[in-house]
């Protein structure tokens, strides 16, 4: 190829890369969005300086952002809506300014108030040039926390603030369906105290060049925007937009993010936390006087807020630990038609998603209510009790513990939704609520930095209240610890309550019966045992029961459960002789514990038999079995020697599982297996006696009445039979053998 071919071939292919790189340079510039490295936030002080003190309200906070644009220097495309998300923890009190009806801003000119106005906002508009616009605080639709809007020529928007949830619970404010203008930039510049004449000397009774009268207002300033109360670092925003051309494909996707910077253009974050007070304080009150009773709770956490424009904010909560006195514990009667949410699916919470929380009203234990300074009238939500997370398969919740509550706060478009993890110590059943540690789901602190002052937490009473009041009268102190937002010390802040009622002297008189469901003498049937204690009493420790004399078993056709399995209480159908039926819990209303199974195991503790009593460990969404197993309750069963009565004799009963009081009231086991006991042939007034022991260790002995009837129509038919190997020789001696037998459903024998 010579030197001349050559040219001709370079050259188209250079042809062909320009073309290649102009396309990819056009369509770089064709797509809509943000300019990169043109979004920026500034938080300034009135001399322009950046404002780094933590909760102040800082004389301006400023937005400016620019669009992508052609060579010509006009925006690619037509920008529909654009979100901003605020740093965590900036606010504004939507309450500190009048605000301006709908019907004074729609229209050609907003003739808005010059008192409702809070900041202003400059646009570049395509052909327009220079557009500058007041902002207005403007009376929210329901839904909307909050509305500002601005209007300039032939460029009006709305702006809509709303509460982020999750991811922090920022502030996010959203313009939507912004008018068709052609923009190229907007700087906005919200003020943090506006009636601050600094700003604008006669914005308060002119608008936009016109006279407003009755702008005037008299109320004392207050801020409009706070910086948040925590130093953690460069404050964070995020921003975001849309286009008429392709609505709903937001750009940059993540949004594009701006630092607070400091006069060198280098990321700064806030200083001062130091100087912030913080004096959170808390107050926790059963709504009963009563000892051992079902109690609701009453929790009032109040936060002073400050509202002088000259000084700083209250440091935000952080974390709150509430400890509560020791013998208040949960309830075993409040699992009585109990549910609870799970994290996520149909009814789930939905942590993180502003979607509406869809937790099963069996869940709801309680109601909260939150007065906060940025909206006029208080929040309301729900308390609702989490699935339990600490056995596989059985659902879970954020901390994988056996209980936590979610706290649900949803209305005038905030919906906040915050978990919380409730310890039990697992000796003495004391109750430790904690909001704010760590979402191990997120990672991050889940209180938001949003202020408030005062929330009302309170928990259903009534017999299927949550918790029991102490078993004593006397005064129970209730601690918590409340961690400010700022990085100061936790606040110690405690609270007492009186118990004066119904303390009783903690007796202990239980009652006893016990009895067959067929008295027929001689008859094969049921046999029950049944012993209660009232509310109030010492509670159960152990049981001894002695059977009346003649009342029998036949064991033949039983296979003993052996060991190990006698222990974990995996016995087999063949060894199971009974049921039993537990009731625990405080009130009229306790939880009964039913399907429990009693098996006959070899022999126990000296004893010739044992006995393995299997509780089903569930009370309504819990699981408190070792992995998800039965208790298991072990007794010995010894015989006279003397009488043949059976005498069967408890270990331990189980006082407390996984941290809950497990409160026993009732408990009745009845054997049942077919042809298994039967009933004496003596129809004399017998009697069942028990020693029922206590935790207090009070014994308490009861005896119960027992008598079979029909005796005298029993037959009796004994055998008799003798036989001797007799020798002849009187050294030998001689041998004699005598049986005495009684059949089946015959009269026992009393004398040979």
């Amino acid at each position: 190829m010579t030197h001349n071919q050559t040219r001709p071939l370079l050259g188209a292919v250079l042809t062909l890369v320009l073309v290649v790189f102009v396309s990819v340079v056009s369509s770089a510039r064709a797509s809509f969005g943000i300019a990169p490295g043109s979004f920026s936030t500034s938080a300034l002080n009135r001399d322009g300086s950046v404002d780094t003190q933590a909760g102040s309200h800082p004389y301006s906070y400023t937005v400016s952002f620019r669009f992508n644009q052609d060579a010509k220097g006009e925006p690619e495309g037509e920008v529909r809506d654009v979100v901003l998300d605020l740093p965590r923890g900036l606010v504004g009190d939507p309450l500190a300014v009048p605000r301006c009806p709908h019907q004074d801003f729609e229209g050609q000119q907003a003739l808005c108030p010059g008192d409702t106005q809070v900041g202003v906002l400059d646009a570049q508009l395509k052909g327009l040039g220079r557009a500058h616009a007041p902002v207005f605080n403007l009376v929210p639709p329901p839904g909307v926390p909050a509305r500002l809007g601005f209007s300039a020529t032939s460029l009006n928007a709305l702006l809509d603030a709303s509460v982020r949830t999750g991811a922090g619970y920022g502030i996010a404010v959203s313009a939507n369906n912004i008018p068709t203008h052609g923009i190229v930039s907007i700087t906005s510049t919200i003020w943090g105290v506006p009636p601050d004449k600094g700003h604008d000397p006669e914005r308060q009774c002119v608008n936009n060049g016109a006279v407003v009268e009755g702008c005037s207002s008299e109320a004392p300033p207050r801020p409009f925007l706070t910086l948040p109360t925590s130093c953690t670092g460069p404050l964070s925003a995020a921003l975001s937009a849309d286009s008429i051309q392709e609505p709903g494909s937001f750009v940059p996707n993540p949004a594009e993010t701006a630092f607070s910077l400091d006069a060198g253009k280098n990321p700064v974050g806030l200083s001062g936390c130091e100087k912030l007070s913080f004096g959170a304080s808390l107050d926790a009150t059963p709504d009963t006087t009563s000892a051992e009773a079902p109690a609701g709770l009453n929790v009032d956490l109040q936060i002073p807020q400050p509202e002088s424009p000259e000084g700083l904010a209250e440091a935000n909560l952080k974390e709150a630990l509430v400890k509560l006195p020791i013998g208040m514990t949960v309830s075993p009667s409040a699992a009585n038609g109990l549910g609870a949410c799970p994290l996520d699916g149909p009814e789930g919470v939905g942590l993180g998603s502003s979607q509406p929380a869809r937790c099963p009203n069996s869940s709801k234990v309680g109601t909260v209510e939150v007065q906060t300074p940025l909206l006029e009238h208080p929040l309301k939500g729900s308390v609702f009790l989490a699935q339990q997370g600490d056995l596989e398969g059985n659902g879970s919740n954020p901390f994988k513990s056996l209980l936590a509550m979610y706290v649900v706060i949803e209305g005038e478009g905030v919906a906040v939704k915050l978990p919380g993890l409730i310890e039990l110590d697992e000796t003495t059943g004391q109750l430790t609520a904690r909001f704010g540690k760590k979402d191990p789901i997120t990672g991050e602190e889940s209180l938001p930095q949003l202020p408030f002052g005062d929330l009302k937490m309170s928990f259903f009473g009534g017999p299927r209240a949550p918790l029991i009041t102490p078993p004593g009268c006397g005064t129970y102190t209730t601690v918590s610890q409340l961690t400010p937002w700022n990085g100061g010390p936790p606040v110690e802040a405690s609270s007492s309550f009186t118990i004066d009622q119904g303390c009783g002297g903690g007796g202990f008189s239980p009652s006893f019966t016990a009895g067959s469901a067929d008295n027929q003498g001689g008859a094969y049937t049921p046999f029950s045992v049944t012993f209660s204690r009232h509310d109030g009493e010492q509670r159960f420790a152990g049981a001894q029961v002695t059977a009346p004399p003649g009342l029998l078993a036949t064991l033949k056709n039983v296979t003993r459960c052996p060991e190990p399995q006698a222990s974990l209480g995996e016995c087999p159908p063949a060894s199971l002789i009974g049921e039993t039926t537990v009731a625990a819990g405080p009130g009229a209303d306790p939880y009964w514990v039913k399907g429990g199974r009693v098996y006959l195991t070899g022999p126990y503790h000296g004893a010739p038999f044992g006995l393995t009593i299997a509780v089903p460990a569930v009370a309504g969404p819990f699981n408190l079995g070792d992995k998800g197993g039965p208790v298991i309750v072990r007794a010995r069963i010894d015989v006279d020697p003397h009488t043949a009565q059976a005498i069967v004799t408890s270990d331990p009963l189980p006082r407390i599982l996984k941290g809950v009081p497990l409160d026993v009231r009732t408990v009745n086991v009845t054997i049942d297996r077919k042809e298994f006991i039967f009933n004496p042939t003596d129809c004399d007034p017998l009697h069942a006696t028990a020693t029922l022991s206590s935790t207090a260790n009070t014994a308490a002995q009861a005896s119960s009445p027992f008598q079979a009837g029909g005796c005298a129509s029993l037959p009796f038919k004994p055998s008799f039979k003798v036989s001797t190997q007799a020798k002849t020789s009187k050294a030998n001696g001689a041998g004699l053998d005598v049986t005495v037998a009684s059949g089946k459903g015959q009269a026992n024998i009393a004398k040979v």
